[in-house]
């Protein structure tokens, strides 16, 4: 299979839908990668792009999706995207998840187009 970034449009960049999106990219093309949402926002609140408070609301979402489907997990993971992605077996599902939901939430759908796997 071949995964195919996501696209963030100049409006939608540095929003918590473009991070989320960066995050799922991220573990899609790189599994080793430690803390996703981070490895995605860091360069962009360095470059003014989007702010810690964006980052925040990004673990939070992807956080809570997560407990929400593996509540057996939440106790030990908490909080932390970081603890939930070395949790869990594919946290990209999760991660797509979030990203689509903050993009509805935002009003973002027409300005991401999101990552995908291909056959």
């Amino acid at each position: 299979m071949q995964y195919i970034t996501s696209t963030i449009h100049p409006a939608a960049s540095g929003t918590v839908a473009a991070i989320l999106w960066a995050a799922a990219d991220a573990v899609a093309l790189d599994p080793e990668v430690d803390d996703a949402i981070a490895f995605a926002a860091t360069p962009l609140i360095a470059d003014g792009n989007t702010t810690r408070r964006h980052y925040e609301a990004a673990v939070t979402l992807a956080t809570m999706i997560a407990g929400s489907r593996h509540p057996g997990l939440a106790a030990a993971c908490g909080s932390s995207w970081t603890a939930w992605q070395h949790q869990l077996t594919e946290p990209w599902p999760i991660l797509a998840d979030a990203a689509n939901y903050a993009a509805s939430l935002g009003g973002w759908q027409a300005g991401i187009d999101p990552g995908r796997w291909i056959a």
